[in-house]
């Protein structure tokens, strides 16, 4: 695999280009170590200090640096480093990474009640009904926790979705 440098607009980032594509078609985006854990080479690129944020897309990886170092001085040794990586049949990102995340849609409904809004949600919340009358009741659902915190909301039913 060969890399070629590319400029950005941004002087902070790096294209590095590779002959070949990288992905199936799919972009991501690392700010940290952590977030690249599906991603071998994201991580392998964050043992470098200067390294902020990293971008991985169909043919190019994209690198944000930290202004502790110019890219004129490092950037050969990243793209060597990225090109042995890649020419030893390196993971870029793993498959777990690449499975689609479902979109999640929730829609009011009016009910005859004008003090009580219905949502609605495309994916099963809880297995049965459930009734919160109080914060101290939803102890032990999260969701309706964080609903109490609206002043307006005085009883929370869930029932599926």
């Amino acid at each position: 695999t060969k890399i070629s440098i590319v400029n950005t607009s941004n002087d902070t980032i790096k294209k590095f280009e590779a002959d070949r594509f990288l992905t199936n078609h799919n972009s991501f985006e690392f700010n940290n170590i952590d977030e690249a854990k599906h991603s071998p080479l994201a991580q392998q690129l964050f043992y470098l200090p200067f390294v902020k944020k990293v971008y991985i897309a169909s043919n190019f990886i994209a690198i944000e640096r930290y202004n502790i170092v110019e890219w004129k001085d490092v950037e050969n040794e990243v793209a060597k480093q990225i090109e042995d990586y890649l020419s030893n049949d390196g993971i870029v990102v793993s498959e777990d990474a690449i499975k689609p995340k479902a979109a999640v849609t929730v829609y009011a409904e009016s009910t005859p009640n004008p003090g009580v809004l219905k949502f609605v949600c495309n994916k099963v919340l809880v297995p049965n009904l459930y009734e919160f009358t109080s914060i101290e009741d939803a102890k032990p659902s999260p969701l309706a926790t964080a609903l109490f915190q609206f002043p307006f909301v005085k009883n929370v039913y869930m029932e599926k979705n």
